[in-house]
């Protein structure tokens, strides 16, 4: 798995912290959506940060492109609409991290993010809303299964959605969380 974190461009330490994983693809392919028309987009974790993408032809996901000094393959992302915040629109992110023969479906969320646009193509900041924040009284209602302790499963007695908007919109809210603190 490391060596397909530097592909992501989201920063390694974010994939060191505790986030939610899973075996199977959470956004159903009939809720995917592209961000933008363009054809490419920016997704970035800071303003040096910055993957860029292009649309997937085989769905409505974008492939994220590895550096040009980089041997890795693209590497796959689908976003859907998860909620209106003072940020703007969030989107739901699912990133397929696949090394070897194991694929893992990583959950992170997404905003518009101007401040990092580059030239004409548009950009969106990524953050991994991570499971260590996640009290037992949650994990029991939610049906949360800490799998480590890096990673936690999907929720199992709500959808992911409606754990993250139940559980993160104060973070969501917050220009500091999505800088990263």
């Amino acid at each position: 798995m490391q060596r397909l974190i530097s592909t992501l461009a989201i920063g390694a330490a974010a994939f060191l912290s505790a986030c939610f994983m899973s075996d199977a693809p959470f956004i159903p392919e009939g809720e995917a959506v592209r961000l933008d028309e363009a054809s490419t987009i920016l997704v970035c974790s800071a303003a040096d940060d910055c993957a860029r993408t292009v649309p997937n032809r085989g769905n409505k996901g974008y492939l994220m492109m590895p550096p040009p000094d980089e041997d890795d393959g693209p590497v796959g992302i689908r976003f859907a609409p998860l909620m209106e915040t003072e940020m703007g629109p969030v989107w739901l992110a699912e990133v397929k991290m696949v090394e070897d023969d194991e694929t893992a479906y990583v959950v992170s969320v997404a905003r518009r993010a101007p401040e990092f646009d580059v030239d004409s193509v548009k950009a969106f900041d990524i953050e991994l809303p991570w499971c260590d924040d996640v009290s037992e009284t949650e994990r029991e209602a939610y049906g949360i299964e800490k799998l480590d302790s890096y990673t936690c499963g999907l929720p199992t007695k709500a959808s992911l959605a409606d754990y993250l908007r139940a559980s993160h919109k104060v973070y969501f809210d917050d220009p500091v969380w999505w800088d990263g603190a």
